[in-house]
């Protein structure tokens, strides 16, 4: 019984009947999404709130991924859209 098993299997691996493995390069997964920039009490940022000076000019992100950048004011700059 194994023989006849093995004979099949070998006969359609000739025949080109079954499929070999495809061989190819590696499917690239998307990048994960940017984590969240802290604010000084450990917090996510949100649009409007107060940023450091020294992020003046600088992007962050809040807790959904949408990018804000510190900009205004260069004494009491904020988080603001882009």
């Amino acid at each position: 019984m194994r023989f006849r098993t093995l004979l099949a299997t070998v006969t359609l691996v000739l025949a080109g009947l079954v499929a070999s493995p495809a061989v190819g390069p590696a499917a690239h997964a998307a990048p994960p999404p940017p984590a969240c920039t802290k604010t000084s009490s450990g917090t996510c940022i949100k649009g409007g709130q107060f940023c450091p000076k020294a992020s003046y000019g600088k992007s962050g992100y809040d807790k959904n991924h949408k990018r804000w950048v510190c900009k205004g004011n260069r004494t009491h700059p904020k988080w603001t859209k882009p």
